[in-house]
């Protein structure tokens, strides 16, 4: 599991970076999107330590380590 820290102070202990999940669409017949169904969202991949992570509290990018 990755371990983020904040460049700027140890002590934030709150990320932002990408999560993937899928998520039920409507659509017509070619494909195309017409509107989301449902409210249920399954993870795909989780946080990764090759995604930039960012502190929530100042915003500097974090230092991430596996």
């Amino acid at each position: 599991m990755p371990r983020a820290t904040c460049p700027n102070d140890a002590s934030h202990s709150e990320f932002i970076t990408v999560a993937h999940v899928t998520e039920d669409w409507v659509v017509d017949r070619a494909g195309n999107f017409l509107e989301k169904y449902g409210y249920d969202q399954e993870t795909v991949a989780g946080p990764d330590s090759g995604n930039e992570w960012t502190c929530k509290v100042c915003g500097a990018v974090a230092k991430v380590e596996d």
